[in-house]
């Protein structure tokens, strides 16, 4: 296919004279033209980065050309791929012409062009062009032998004489500037490493292959990487915790495998060879859209330092400052076009080979070595061949026994994918029970006038350890999750809860005013409640859901940070916000959401989403979490989390109660079910 038939049939006003199989530069830029077709073009140099050595045999040259189309505006980028001995040789406002260059897609970045095997290159001397109607062939600088050559003839000549001397040419700076700047693009450091030389408090640019689906954090993306090069401060990677990870699992370690869309398996190395990233806008979006596992990717200026673990090495990239708002430092890169493939990409894709052999040979040793562990079992069934006494055979039964469980109790973790960031004081021979179970009602069976009687109680004084996940929270807003009240000369006491002084997650800056003026301190303590919902429900039935309390003190070991005032302390506001991320995923995003949701709802006419839904509550929570409100009608957004376990307590609280028929706590007053959250932390 010639190169003039990859132009779209909508092209701007051609240039007059300029030759029938030769596109304007305009037409490229406002994308006429489809990527990846070969084109003829006309340009003047107005700007020149020398030549730089790539790995390979190949160095690279860019050239930024403009025409008569776009005069006014910066250019099209040229990038020339060649033995340093064939590189074009340009000053300020040479004329060059160009055959079969390839159009390129580089990132979110304008069009561009590229050198190839077949791509023809001429360079006119500007100080040689004559006026037209004189031909610029006396301009046209030599050839060496291995350059590639193109049928160029007078049409092309006479073009580059009326080109040259009708284009505004202020837009070049003049020929010292222009050289300057050329050679000031030498000096650029190349920062480019692999991962197995990374250090930490260092900026490096990256060539490595997405060992697994980015996972999308709100405001950025987690993405992990490998070039098959091993670094003993990286995070040992082993195929039980990556299938946990890949099991509709996130790094965060808050997706269920039973929520969204399950992500693709891990197909980067395991031990030491892997590094995780977390990538901010404006890559974030490019990743989002554009990259996935299994491809190879380009990274600059990526941050190396250790992890909140302070254990293993990370990799942080952010908006760059100086820069452009939207300028975009991933690239996805092309395996399959050997001509324009950088040779570190190759070195790369090499290691990934010898990888993948070596994995394949051991998996056959393991293999054999396996089969032939139990064919020897088979034949000597007791150890050392000797008769075991009855004793020894009830030990074994049972040490079979409790394997056995142990086994099903790690299934079970698996079978769920509960949140291993999650962790509580529970007890291994503990049960775990359902949240259906913990809200059944209480009885205890007594005598009354000779017969057998259940009596319903109110509530017991129980603990429980179960596996839930997070569908709500209150306050609606994390700045409220935390109140003030007064100091009191009580609060050195343990027991000391300080209920009985007066609350405000709210206070004014004239408050906080007038608390000083009278000599008033102020502690600030957490307290908020949080929805949870059965992580595995009986088949065909609704999750059943609950509300616990969390105070100050559960509060603390949940977070592991101090109650503040949130309001007016936006470092901590954002440690909690993050520790939260990782108890109930995007479940914050959603209740944000709300509000102009539920606005676009009532005008609409559509039904009104209720309290209890998981994307919000119009009241506090109940203080009984009955069956009648569990059954309530759940909302229609899905909660991306994971389930975890956690430690759960019932107790009972005095309220009043004007109706005497349900007054059982004393004159006036009634016992109401209260659950609470204790012994349970967010591990970080």
């Amino acid at each position: 296919m010639s190169p003039a038939a990859h132009r779209k049939p909508d092209s701007g006003p051609r240039p007059s004279g300029l030759p029938k199989s030769f596109t304007n530069i305009r037409d490229i830029l406002d994308e006429r033209v489809a990527p990846g077709g070969l084109l003829n073009v006309v340009g003047m140099v107005k700007d020149f980065r020398l030549p730089t050595a790539t790995g390979g045999s190949d160095f690279k040259s860019t050239l930024t050309l403009f025409d008569v189309s776009t005069q006014e505006d910066a250019g099209i980028v040229f990038n020339v791929f060649r033995p340093e001995a064939d590189m074009p040789q340009v000053g300020a406002r040479d004329v060059v012409v160009i055959f079969s260059a390839k159009v390129q897609r580089y990132r979110a970045n304008p069009l561009s062009l590229i050198s190839n095997r077949s791509t023809a290159i001429y360079v006119y001397q500007a100080s040689a062009i004559p006026r037209p109607p004189r031909s610029a062939g006396v301009a046209l600088m030599p050839l060496n032998a291995n350059q590639k050559k193109a049928a160029i003839d007078k049409e092309h000549h006479d073009y580059v004489s009326q080109f040259y001397h009708e284009i505004d040419k202020d837009m070049v700076p003049d020929d010292a500037e222009f050289q300057e700047k050329a050679n000031m693009s030498m000096n650029i450091k190349d920062k480019f490493s692999l991962l197995k030389d990374v250090r930490d408090g260092r900026f490096y640019d990256l060539i490595a292959q997405v060992a697994r689906d980015p996972f999308d954090v709100l405001d950025k993306v987690t993405l992990y990487v490998s070039d098959y090069t091993e670094n003993d401060a990286f995070f040992h990677y082993t195929y039980d915790g990556c299938k946990d990870m890949t099991s509709g699992g996130d790094p965060y370690g808050y997706t269920s495998s039973s929520m969204g869309q399950t992500k693709k398996e891990w197909v980067g190395p395991y031990g030491k060879r892997a590094i995780q990233l977390t990538c901010y806008e404006p890559h974030a979006s490019f990743i989002r859209s554009e990259v996935v596992a299994g491809d190879w990717v380009s990274l600059r200026n990526v941050q190396i330092k250790y992890g909140h673990d302070g254990n293993n090495l990370e990799g942080f990239m952010r908006e760059e400052r100086n820069s452009a708002a939207d300028k975009v430092n991933v690239d996805t890169l092309e395996i399959r076009d050997r001509e324009t493939m950088d040779p570190r990409l190759k070195e790369g894709i090499r290691r990934w080979r010898d990888y993948d052999k070596q994995m394949k040979t051991q998996i056959k040793e393991i293999k054999f070595a396996t089969t032939a562990g139990a064919k020897r079992k088979a034949e000597d069934p007791e150890p050392g061949g000797k008769k075991l006494s009855s004793k020894e055979r009830r030990r074994l039964k049972r040490a079979a026994v409790d394997k056995r469980e142990a086994e099903q109790k790690v299934e079970k973790v698996m079978e769920l994918g509960l949140n291993e960031q999650v962790t509580c004081e529970s007890h291994s021979q503990q049960s775990v029970s359902t949240i259906a179970t913990i809200l059944e009602p209480a009885e205890i069976e007594t005598t009354i006038r000779g017969q057998k009687m259940k009596v319903g109680l109110p509530f017991t004084c129980s603990k429980y350890l179960t596996h839930v996940r997070v569908v709500d929270f209150y306050p609606p807003a994390l700045e409220d999750f935390a109140s003030s009240r007064e100091s009191s000369a009580f609060d050195v006491l343990s027991d000391h809860s300080g209920d009985e002084g007066d609350s405000d997650s709210t206070s004014a800056a004239s408050d906080e005013e007038d608390d000083r003026r009278r000599g008033v301190q102020r502690i600030w303590e957490w307290r908020f409640a949080l929805q949870l919902e059965d992580a595995a429900p009986a088949k065909n039935t609704q999750p059943k859901r609950l509300w616990v309390l969390v105070d100050n003190a559960e509060a603390q070991c949940l977070t592991g940070l101090d109650a503040t005032n949130l309001r007016r302390d936006p470092d901590n506001l954002a440690a909690l916000r993050e520790r939260m991320l990782n108890l109930w995923g995007t479940l914050e995003e959603h209740k944000t959401a709300i509000p102009s949701k539920r606005r676009a709802e009532a005008t609409g006419g559509k039904k009104r989403l209720r309290r209890g839904d998981v994307v919000g509550l119009e009241t506090r929570p109940p203080l009984e979490s009955s069956d009648a409100e569990d059954d309530a009608p759940r909302g229609e957004v899905e909660v991306s989390n994971k389930p975890f376990t956690c430690c759960i307590k019932q107790y009972g609280i005095r309220v009043a109660e004007p109706n005497t028929s349900k007054a059982d706590a004393g004159k006036g007053m009634k016992w109401v079910k209260m659950f609470e959250l204790f012994g349970t932390k967010i591990c970080l």
